[in-house]
C-alpha cells in the first residue's frame, strides 16, 4: 500500500485530501507543523510526501529537505498558494517532483500522485534484479512476444533474423541473444555490412593470403573466419554486394570457404544474427538481394516494433537512460518535469530508442542536476508533440458547440492513439479521470451511432 504524509496546517485542506485519498486506497498519515512531521519520518517511511511550504513553526522547504535525507526513496509533491511560486521552484530544483497551486482539484491531486508512482515504479523496475538480469526491458506486449522468442531459440544456435527500422535496438537484442546462446563464450563478431565498400567487403568478410592483391603483404584473416566458434552479427546484411552473396551462401549451408586469392579450402562455424532495417521481400524482388540467401538465413524471423507502437515503453526506457547518465556519485542528475514527459510520451521518434537515448544524454551532459522543462527539449521535438499538431484543420461552416464535441472527440481518439490504446494513461494525458473518460468515449460513441 502507498503511504502518504500530508504537512498541512490547514484543516480545511488537508481534512478533505485524507479522506479523499484513503479513498483512492492510500495509507494517509497528517503533520500540521513541522514538528509534527519530523517524528512522523522518524517512526516511519513514506511513499509520498505532500509539503505545504507555509508552516508555523518551521520552513516547508526544510522540513522537505529533512524528510528525503532520512527517506531518499520518499517523492514530494509541493502544495503552495500562487504567491509563493517562486518557492515552490526552488522546491523542485532541490528534489520535489511537481507542485501544486492552492485551491486546487482533488482530481488533479491524483493525476500528480499516479505520474510519480508511475514514475517511481518505472526507476524501481530499472534498478531490480530482473532488469539487472536482462537487458531487454519493455511493458509491450507486442515486444514482450518479441523477446520471447528470442530468447526461446537463443539457445538452438538457429540462424536469427530481425527486422526493423533503424534505431528500435536490433543490436541490443542481438547482444541479448549472445549471452543466452550456447556458444556465449566463444567470439563474437559483429560487422556493419553498410559501412564496408563493396571493392573490400569480400576481403573483409572472408579474408586475403598474402599477394592477393598489390600491396597485400601479409594473410587477413576476415569476419567469417574469426568468428569460429562463437557468432557473427550481419548488421544491415540487404548491404552486402550481389557477388559476395553467394559465397556468404555457401559458408551458411556447409561452413567452406576461400580467402580471396587463396586456393585452400577453409572451415568456419559459427552462428549467424543477421539485422536489416529495410524490406528484403522487396530486395529479393528488386532482384538486390538473392532469393536462396533470404531463405536460409529467415529461420528464426522476428520484427521489432518502432517506439511510436510501443509507447507504454517510453517511461521505462526514460527511467533506465536518466539512470545510465547520472554522474558518479549521483550528483548532477537530471530530473523531468510533468510537462517534459508529456511531451516524450506523444513523440513521434523516427530515431526510435537511439533518438529517445541521445536526447537524453544530451539533456544529462547540458543541463546537470536541473529539473528539465520543455524549453530544453529540441525544437522539432516540442513543435511535433505540440497540442497543435495532433489535430486535423478543421473547417469553419459549423456552429461553436458541434465544433466543440467534434474537437474534443477528434482530440480524445489522437490521444488514445499516443497512449497506445491504454485509457489510463490518456486519462493521465488528458488531465481527466479514467471514469471521465469512459463517459466522454461512451457520448462519443452514441453521438457516432445517432450519425450513423
Amino acid at each position: 500500500m502507498i503511504k502518504i504524509l500530508i504537512v498541512e496546517d490547514d484543516p480545511l485542506l488537508w481534512q478533505p485530501l485524507q479522506c479523499a485519498l484513503e479513498g483512492e486506497g492510500y495509507s494517509v498519515r497528517v503533520a500540521m507543523d513541522g514538528a509534527d512531521a519530523l517524528a512522523a519520518s522518524a517512526e516511519e517511511s513514506f511513499d509520498l510526501l505532500l509539503q505545504d511550504l507555509h508552516l508555523p513553526d518551521a520552513s516547508g522547504l526544510d522540513i522537505m529537505r529533512e524528510v528525503v535525507l532520512r527517506h531518499p526513496a520518499c517523492k514530494v509533491l509541493v502544495m503552495t498558494g500562487h504567491a509563493t511560486i517562486e518557492n515552490a521552484v526552488e522546491a523542485m530544483k532541490i528534489g520535489a517532483f511537481d507542485f501544486i497551486t492552492k485551491p486546487f482539484h482533488l482530481e488533479l491531486v491524483f493525476l500528480k500522485i499516479r505520474r510519480l508512482i508511475e514514475f517511481r515504479d518505472m526507476v524501481n523496475l530499472v534498478e531490480s534484479a530482473e532488469c539487472r538480469k536482462r537487458s531487454m526491458m519493455t511493458r509491450s506486449p507486442d515486444m514482450r512476444r518479441v523477446i520471447e522468442v528470442a530468447e526461446t531459440a537463443a539457445p538452438t544456435g538457429a540462424t536469427i533474423l530481425m527486422m526493423g527500422e533503424s534505431g528500435v535496438g536490433k543490436e541490443v537484442l542481438a547482444d541479448h541473444i549472445q549471452r543466452l546462446s550456447a556458444v556465449k563464450e566463444g567470439p563474437y563478431i559483429k560487422v556493419n555490412c553498410a559501412a564496408i565498400p563493396d571493392s573490400l567487403f569480400e576481403s573483409e568478410l572472408f579474408g586475403a593470403d598474402k599477394g592477393a592483391y598489390t600491396g597485400s603483404v601479409e594473410e587477413r584473416i576476415g569476419y567469417v573466419e574469426s568468428a569460429h566458434g562463437g557468432t557473427l552479427l550481419l548488421d544491415e546484411i540487404t548491404d552486402i554486394p550481389l557477388a559476395v552473396q553467394g559465397k556468404l551462401l555457401r559458408v551458411l549451408e556447409d561452413g567452406s570457404f576461400y580467402r580471396v586469392g587463396g586456393t585452400r579450402q577453409r572451415k568456419s562455424d559459427f552462428r549467424l544474427i543477421a539485422t536489416s532495417s529495410k524490406d528484403l521481400a522487396e530486395a529479393v524482388q528488386g532482384r538486390r538481394f538473392r532469393e536462396d540467401l533470404f531463405y536460409r538465413i529467415n529461420v528464426i524471423a522476428m520484427t521489432i516494433p518502432p517506439l511510436r507502437q510501443r509507447r507504454e515503453d517510453i517511461p521505462l526506457l526514460t527511467a533506465h537512460f536518466l539512470k545510465l547518465f547520472q554522474p558518479p556519485g549521483g550528483d548532477g542528475t537530471v530530473t523531468l518535469s510533468s510537462q517534459v514527459m508529456d511531451i516524450l510520451s506523444l513523440y513521434g521518434y523516427p530515431g526510435n530508442v537511439r533518438e529517445l537515448r541521445n536526447t537524453l544524454e544530451h539533456l544529462s551532459l547540458l543541463y546537470p542536476g536541473e529539473k528539465i522543462k520543455p524549453a530544453h527539449l529540441p525544437a522539432h521535438m516540442r513543435d511535433s508533440a505540440s497540442i497543435g499538431l495532433l489535430f486535423e484543420t478543421f473547417t469553419v461552416e459549423k456552429p461553436l458547440r458541434e465544433a466543440t464535441q467534434e474537437f474534443e472527440a477528434r482530440y480524445i481518439e489522437k490521444v488514445l492513439r499516443a497512449a497506445g490504446g491504454s485509457k489510463t494513461q490518456a486519462a493521465a494525458l488528458l488531465g481527466i479521470s479514467r471514469k471521465v473518460l469512459w463517459e466522454k468515449l461512451n457520448r462519443i460513441a452514441s453521438a457516432g451511432e445517432n450519425n450513423g
